[in-house]
């Protein structure tokens, strides 16, 4: 008997694959376990078909992070602060701040996916990597300036 597994077991196979078995262990130990569905040609369609769909999406996704990454490799946006006479910050820029002026300029971007090394404590330019999905990467010029100056990009 065929049958499609629905998690990994030992000395069977893994997750999603169609292995053929003895009746009585299908229906004795696989099926009420629920670790395995008979094979019918009609499950056999919708696991194809729920392939396709994942596959497109994924490539959706894939194409979607290539754009985003194209648009903000090199994408320079000016962040206003309070800074000080000494051109120190009264607070520091993190980078829930940087994913939030990137927001603001149309771009998909939380702030886990922000790299810093440390968060920026005086006014000035810092570049900052953006870590994408896929494992795409731009790099963004951010321009800390004084409130009353801050001008849009």
């Amino acid at each position: 008997m065929k049958v499609i597994l629905l998690r990994d077991v030992k000395g069977q196979g893994k997750e999603g694959e169609v292995i053929e078995v003895s009746e009585g262990y299908a229906r004795n130990f696989l099926f009420p376990q629920n670790v395995a569905v008979q094979a019918t040609e009609t499950v056999l369609r919708e696991r194809k078909e729920r392939e396709v769909i994942a596959e497109r999406r994924d490539k959706k996704a894939l194409d979607a992070a290539a754009k985003l990454s194209a648009a903000l490799d090199g994408f320079e946006v000016e962040i206003p602060q309070k800074v000080n006479e000494q051109g120190g910050l009264y607070g520091s820029v993190q980078a829930q701040v940087i994913a939030d002026a990137l927001k603001k300029q149309k771009f998909a971007v939380t702030s886990d996916m922000v790299s810093m090394r440390e968060p920026i404590k005086e006014a000035g330019d810092y570049s900052v990597t953006i870590n994408l999905p896929h494992g795409f990467e731009a790099l963004v010029t951010i321009h800390i300036v004084s409130k009353g100056k801050a001008e849009k990009v």
